[in-house]
């Protein structure tokens, strides 16, 4: 007789488990069904255009230095997509350190949203050659997308702490390749494969999807010019990221 309760129990206990588990499974299809749109695409027309819609600029290098993310008025490349000037897109060089060879941790953090798993963020960006010699290199520039999931707070921590943007999408060009036309343009079908994993020196498209959050969460996504051992004596030239669109899964 004890057997059979037992056996009872644990089927009820299951079954039990199994409903709330579904009530939660479903409540959580709710809520992303509740979340509004959050879609949007910046053109970065200007950067005080930006600011207003809510995006910050902040540059915690180290050494800080002069630059910080701008829409430039006299670009060294055309923005990707323009209505009025060539500059229409986001800029950072270099000289967001004072050092010779310093840490560059330059953010464009973008306005505050409600995240959930399958939004996709999509960008265009690409690096500016420099002549040296017969050759154009970039030096080797790097971009991440990090998120912060934590809050939607601007603690971008500073040099090489990342503050609450823990959550890394994409790291461009993380080993620190050098862009060169030379061997872009070279015979030798290794050199201009070694070209693929550098940093694209025309207008590239990347895309990363938000997945792993327990549920919908306000938050932020940030866009960080960051180069260990950058500056005017170490690597980098510049950078510029055009086009953000931020695509939600409630997009109609």
């Amino acid at each position: 007789m004890r057997k059979l309760r037992l056996k009872d129990t644990i089927i009820a206990g299951s079954l039990l488990f199994f409903f709330f588990q579904s009530c939660v499974d479903d409540r959580e299809e709710w809520l992303a069904k509740q979340t509004p749109d959050q879609s949007f695409v910046e053109e970065f027309k200007s950067q005080q255009d930006a600011f207003d819609k809510g995006w910050h600029f902040i540059n915690h290098s180290l050494s800080l230095g002069p630059t910080n993310w701008n829409t430039p008025s006299a670009p060294p490349f055309y923005a990707y997509s323009t209505k009025t000037t060539i500059g229409e897109f986001l800029w950072v060089d270099y000289f967001s350190t004072s050092s010779p060879q310093g840490v560059i941790s330059n953010w464009a953090v973008s306005p505050s949203v409600i995240m959930q798993n399958g939004d996709k963020i999509i960008f265009y960006t690409r690096c500016e050659l420099y002549a040296q010699g017969a050759d154009s290199t970039d030096y080797a520039n790097r971009l991440q997308l990090r998120l912060n999931t934590s809050n939607d707070g601007l603690n971008v921590g500073n040099g090489s702490d990342v503050g609450d943007y823990s959550n890394l999408l994409l790291d461009i060009n993380p080993d620190y390749i050098k862009f060169s036309y030379n061997q872009y343009s070279s015979s030798n079908p290794l050199a201009r494969d070694s070209m693929r994993y550098a940093y694209p020196p025309v207008w590239t498209k990347f895309e990363s999807t938000i997945s792993g959050l327990q549920k919908p969460t306000r938050g932020r996504f940030a866009f960080r010019y960051f180069i260990e051992n950058g500056g005017y004596s170490g690597k980098g030239t510049s950078v510029g990221i055009d086009s953000v669109a931020y695509i939600g899964i409630n997009k109609k």
